[in-house]
């Protein structure tokens, strides 16, 4: 199948493409397989109920004839039709139930469970009739066709080989009395029923594989529709490279404010770089704000120098600031000395130059 591009559609179908196939009603599903389906359960449920119903309705109809109506009102009659038709209504609506929820089965099984109203939206392909006739003499029509046919004559084959060979059989049920008679014609139904549900089950799975095979090539991709794809899902090198930007400058716009109120920074001198805030009456203790390797170190080293934040080279606190601290904790107790000894002696040259 060419795509409309002229690019041959040679790549199976994505996971997001299936997806999008199901909404707009792409799926492979045969109506044979409801129909077979119900077929038996006609035929292995049916006996049991035409049995019941006959037997209710030879009760119901003594029961009504014991009791004549005596005059001709709908309520009389209403009592007197009931006993015989209940049974009828309630045999037919127990085989309805039973074949609709067959049905059901068999399509939740093939397709799974989904709602969309995409295959309800107009759209031009579905009235463009170029397309219409596509698909009246295509070959999933052709094939439709020709399994019609073929389905008619086994299914007429098989109701005629069963009929044939109980042809002798069939002339001396008039002689039998009415409910052997039926019972007899009953048992050749239901033997028909049978046969043709399931000739009707093999004709369903080879329909269910071949629509399964079309289904995957109409939504088969090419390879250009792989990689659009895989580019809108993974995003371009060069998307990810602008996140990356905007993520960094976000990063620094964050680092800058928190800068702003930092007290001291800690260095390796080059690696590591730590910044600590303690205000007196604010602050229960040294807080670290911001901590960064290399490049980060490097930023907070010249945001500390523009907002005039004293640099404090200590390579051993430092570097143990950075491992153990995580930034908005503030110092440990086992650090709190060193930090303290640092503080106090940017307060005092700070006070000193202020002299």
């Amino acid at each position: 199948m060419a795509a409309s591009d002229g690019a041959e559609r040679t790549e199976d179908a994505t996971p997001r493409r299936r997806q999008e196939a199901r909404k707009r009603g792409t799926v492979a599903r045969s109506i044979d397989v409801s129909g077979a389906l119900a077929m038996l359960v006609l035929a292995f449920v049916g006996p049991s109920m035409v049995s019941g119903f006959g037997q209710a309705m030879v009760s119901g109809v003594r029961q009504s004839m014991s009791n004549m109506p005596s005059d001709l009102s709908p309520a009389s009659v209403v009592r007197y039709t009931l006993p015989i038709v209940g049974p009828a209504l309630a045999t037919v609506a127990t085989m309805i139930l039973a074949v609709t929820m067959m049905g059901l089965a068999s399509g939740f099984g093939q397709v799974g469970f989904t709602i969309s109203a995409e295959p309800l939206k107009p759209t031009f392909d579905k009235i463009n009739p170029l397309n219409g006739f596509k698909r009246l003499f295509g070959k999933r029509a052709l094939f439709d066709a020709l399994k019609t046919v073929f389905k008619l004559g086994l299914f007429g084959g098989l109701a005629f080989s069963v009929i044939r060979s109980h042809w002798s059989q069939i002339p001396g049920w008039g002689m039998l009395p009415p409910l052997m008679a039926l019972s007899a014609a009953g048992n050749l139904l239901h033997t028909i029923i049978v046969r043709l549900a399931i000739a009707w089950m093999i004709l369903a799975a080879v329909d269910y594989l071949f629509q399964r095979q079309e289904t995957e090539k109409q939504i088969k991709m090419t390879k250009e529709e792989v990689k659009r794809e895989y580019k809108e899902q993974e995003g371009s090198q060069e998307i990810k490279i602008a996140q990356m930007r905007r993520r960094q400058q976000m990063k620094r716009g964050r680092l800058a404010q928190q800068m702003k109120t930092a007290t001291i920074v800690v260095t390796n001198p080059t690696h590591y770089a730590v910044a600590i805030r303690y205000e007196r009456g604010v602050d229960s203790a040294p807080l670290v704000i911001a901590k960064g390797q290399d490049y980060l170190a490097l930023k907070i080293r010249e945001l500390a120098a523009d907002y005039r934040v004293p640099i404090i080279p200590n390579p051993p606190l430092a570097r143990a600031l950075y491992k153990q601290c995580e930034v908005g904790d503030f110092v440990p107790k086992d650090l709190f000395v060193a930090v303290a000894e640092v503080l106090a002696f940017v307060h005092k040259t700070i006070k000193k130059l202020k002299l």
